[in-house]
């Protein structure tokens, strides 16, 4: 799919079929997610794929005690998807990691969309990072997830803010 067309229909998926997502396919997903710039090229990012549903249940249920409706209804889409990617990170200088991670995770979703597969990313995930930290014997910091697999249903586009409502020239 051309690059502009990608970027115009990727949407934030909140319901996901029954359907396995291929482990190529997350490697795929993956790899473009690490041909991110990276500040120095330190390249940060780490990943934790969970695709096991006692896995997910048990993440869910974690996450299900910071019980605010959306956090509710991202615990059904951390049950619900094929595959959870938990992204971790060495953080040395805040501001910089963090923000080559977010390059990481838009390839990530980029990519997804590209192969016709959703993804969600949940910033909600951080309520629960000492104990993923814990779960999975990780001394990283946790960033954020991104939920991943198929639907049968892709919302409309959301409005979005005008360049001349974000951009000033001089």
């Amino acid at each position: 799919m051309e690059l502009s067309k990608v970027i115009e229909e990727r949407r934030s998926i909140r319901h996901f079929i029954d359907k396995k997502l291929e482990r190529k396919i997350i490697e795929d997903i993956l790899e473009h997610a690490i041909m991110a710039p990276s500040a120095h090229n330190k390249q940060p990012w780490h990943f934790v794929v969970v695709q096991d549903k006692y896995q997910k249940l048990d993440i869910s249920l974690l996450l299900n005690d910071y019980s605010s409706d959306p956090v509710k209804t991202t615990c059904d889409v951390i049950r619900d998807c094929s595959a959870l990617v938990l992204v971790f990170a060495d953080i040395e200088d805040e501001v910089m990691d963090v923000q080559s991670v977010g390059a990481c995770i838009e390839n990530m979703i980029l990519r997804a969309r590209d192969l016709d597969v959703a993804s969600l990313w949940i910033g909600y995930i951080i309520k629960i990072e000492s104990e993923l930290q814990r779960k999975f014997s990780l001394e990283k910091r946790l960033i954020a997830a991104v939920a991943l697999g198929y639907t049968d249903y892709f919302p409309s586009k959301r409005p979005r803010k005008t360049l001349n409502e974000v951009c000033l020239w001089y």
